[in-house]
């Protein structure tokens, strides 16, 4: 990193030298300086009379608070990148303030000077990239390169690329993503790792379905030595391992709640306790979480904590099935055939599809998304040989080219039924197309195993064992 100009924007002389002391004991060491000013009034003094890299901002000064403090240094000087710094732990106007423009909302005592350093070094490498003229370093374009999937122009997708650069802004705000399943949100957590100052950090992944309720605990908080029969050395969790960079809780619906309130505790007070632990250990990790089912229904149901809820979504992504974003099928179609480049046509050329092949696309209803079509193209691919693809290749006629429409229903609906009565209609007449199989159902509703045994017992619905 280059000698940095540094604008301190602190009333509080403690807070002051404590900034300094990290910046020196951090690798920046002596490539910096650092002007500090105490009021609103004195800052835009200085930035009107001096040239600065940054400005590290508090919203809480003797003649402005809150966002209105930000505002007006952003207003004034929109060329000069913002990092604010203060004791409110506020995740919404955190991200009411990236929104508007700065590059991130730090709070003081959950920061470190690895931290500090990172959020600068991210938000005046984000300046130069937005002032260059080098497209792929556009923060638009890199969410396309991250998440490749994420290829349209309908307004949907336009919408959660938006919140993807506005929230990848941001290094604490968690982020709770929401999609049926094979819409892309492991692809979107991606992106906004990746775009975000955490990129020099680890990036975890777990799916809450996939681990037993019996080893989640051990497995996201870690254990100490002799914490239970076996634990014969410690072991660090993944939320250890995150530390400095995300974690990602995919299927965060499926988590015990006994273990919920843990998970709350990192969320408040970036702080966790191992299994056997007597004392709580720092940690900084940004926590994006997904589901592919309604996490409010489940709040209500008592089946989901309604204050680890509110944590996980203070910022919400919601990912638009394929269905509704029809226009964006067949480039998503073409980007997947020039991808694979294992079928090739004839002297190396990219296979196309065909117009009756583009239509039958585009009037499918895609229940498994964006997934779904990918394997779809790969199969048409290999079935057409070193021909274009045709209708036949891509094997979808006979599935319903629509959702069903709301009068028609499953089996047995009525529209005097309730919605619980309805939801036990649809998952019966699943089940009895699956055999009673809770895997092969399951996935055909797009929901996980433990949800479904879940509302098997409300329903009091039987299954077979798994095959």
């Amino acid at each position: 990193m280059p000698f940095l100009k540094i604008l301190l924007v602190e009333d509080s002389p403690a807070d002051s030298r404590l900034l300094w002391e990290m910046l020196r004991e951090s690798g920046i060491k002596n490539r910096f300086s650092l002007d500090p000013a105490v009021t609103l009034k004195d800052a835009l003094s200085q930035l009107s009379s001096r040239k600065f890299d940054l400005v590290l901002l508090d919203l809480m000064l003797p003649d402005s608070s809150g966002l209105d403090t930000f505002r007006a240094v952003h207003k004034a000087y929109p060329d000069v990148p913002v990092v604010l710094l203060t004791g409110l732990s506020d995740e919404t106007l955190a991200a009411r303030a990236v929104r508007e423009g700065a590059q991130d909302y730090l709070v003081k005592g959950q920061v470190d000077a690895a931290v500090l350093v990172r959020s600068m070094r991210y938000a005046i490498e984000r300046h130069v990239a937005d002032r260059s003229f080098k497209p792929a370093h556009k923060a638009s374009e890199d969410v396309v390169m991250l998440c490749p999937d994420m290829i349209g122009s309908s307004p949907a997708l336009k919408e959660v690329r938006s919140l993807i650069e506005t929230v990848a802004r941001t290094s604490n705000t968690s982020v709770l993503i929401m999609g049926e399943t094979g819409t892309g949100k492991e692809l979107v957590a991606n992106s906004i790792h990746y775009l975000s100052s955490r990129r020099y950090g680890p990036f975890i992944k777990l799916n809450c379905s996939a681990i037993p309720d019996t080893l989640m605990e051990s497995e996201l908080f870690g254990y100490e030595k002799g914490a239970f029969t076996d634990a014969r050395q410690s072991k660090k969790g993944l939320f250890e391992l995150a530390d400095g960079g995300t974690i990602f809780l995919d299927e965060i619906g499926d988590m015990d709640l006994r273990l919920q309130p843990k998970l709350l505790q990192i969320l408040e007070n970036r702080t966790l306790r191992k299994l056997g632990g007597v004392a709580d250990m720092k940690i900084d990790v940004r926590v994006i979480a997904a589901t592919n089912v309604d996490l409010s229904e489940m709040v209500r149901a008592k089946r989901f904590r309604e204050d680890l809820y509110y944590r996980l979504n203070v910022m919400a992504i919601n990912l638009p099935p394929l269905r509704e974003r029809r226009e964006d099928i067949v480039a998503l179609a073409e980007h997947f055939i020039n991808e694979n480049k294992d079928f090739e046509g004839e002297e190396g050329q990219v296979k196309k599809l065909c117009k009756e092949s583009a239509s039958a696309l585009e009037n499918y209803g895609w229940p498994g998304n964006i997934r779904e079509l990918k394997n779809i193209i790969e199969r048409a691919m290999i079935l057409a040989g070193p021909d274009e693809i045709r209708s036949e290749h891509l094997q979808i006629s006979a599935a319903p080219s629509v959702a069903p429409s709301k009068e028609e229903g499953p089996p047995g609906y009525s529209m005097d039924m309730s919605l619980d009565d309805l939801e036990k209609a649809h998952i019966r007449n699943v089940l009895e197309k699956t055999g009673g199989n809770i895997t092969h159902a399951s996935k055909v509703l797009g929901i996980s195993r433990y949800t479904l045994r879940e509302k098997l017992k409300k329903y009091g619905l039987r299954e077979a064992e798994d095959a």
